[in-house]
């Protein structure tokens, strides 16, 4: 009898050690799929079942509610025809040649048995950024605070939806629009305005030094600097304006592809 104990003791635990793992490993997949992902138009993108894939009788993917794939058949939906694959081992499904209109929710839902958790993956594809942001604004000598008040503005010539940032030194500030009290003693200072989305940025600067007989100058002198996310080679080169009054420039730095366009 008491072997028979010490034997079905040793099953219960091993099975309930074994139960644990499959719980903890299954808890972890769960982890770390990712739910929402972003991608930029012409991207492929690995949709992942986040499920174990050991006895699955039924498995298939939907779009916004419509089967694209299953476990039995081929990988179909005229939305992306010829843009699908089902690997047949982990029911991951993969995309090709992301569109804008490829965004929205996918679900996976399979069973083992019965039916599990249905998993949901929301896919956002987004334009990448190409057009270097625009500067504008001026900068005027305030008497009673003896400072300039810097005004600039950050515009982008395209209907992509972007965010704005602003970087000086080590400050950072949000939108397009930036009001800056800037000091004699500070010298030059670079104004860095950065768009950027999901997947994209790109970045513009000036270069501002205020001093005491400065009456309204435009610290942008239609120069910019600009710069990509992707992995481009970058040349870098000082532009220097013309430091008269007259025309209010300072000097700047402009970086970017060699080929990009550096002009107004």
């Amino acid at each position: 009898m008491a072997a028979d104990r010490i034997r079905y003791l040793r099953y219960f635990f091993t099975f309930s050690a074994l139960l644990l793992f499959e719980v903890c490993l299954h808890d972890v997949q769960a982890l770390s799929c990712q739910h929402v992902l972003h991608k930029k138009v012409g991207d492929t993108v690995e949709l992942s079942s986040c499920l174990p894939a050991k006895g699955v009788t039924a498995a298939k993917w939907l779009y916004e509610g419509s089967t694209i794939a299953n476990k039995d058949k081929t990988a179909d939906g005229k939305q992306f025809k010829g843009r699908l694959k089902l690997n047949p081992t982990n029911f991951n499904l993969t995309v090709r040649e992301l569109t804008l209109q490829d965004s929205g929710e996918f679900s996976f839902v399979s069973e083992v048995r019965t039916q599990r958790d249905t998993v949901s993956v929301t896919l956002k594809v987004h334009d990448p950024i190409t057009k270097q942001p625009n500067l504008t604004g001026n900068s005027t000598w305030q008497t009673f605070t003896n400072s300039c008040m810097v005004l600039l503005q950050c515009s982008v010539n395209s209907d992509i939806d972007v965010s704005y940032n602003w970087t000086v030194g080590k400050e950072i500030r949000n939108g397009p629009r930036l009001q800056y009290d800037l000091r004699t003693q500070d010298g030059d200072t670079e104004f860095t305005c950065t768009i950027y989305n999901p997947v994209s940025e790109m970045s513009a600067s000036t270069t501002v030094k205020c001093n005491s007989d400065l009456q309204e100058q435009d610290p942008c002198c239609n120069r910019r600097q600009q710069s990509q996310t992707a992995n481009q080679d970058e040349t870098q080169q000082q532009v220097y304006s013309s430091l008269s009054h007259g025309d209010g420039c300072v000097y700047e730095t402009l970086r970017g592809p060699e080929n990009a366009e550096t002009g107004s």
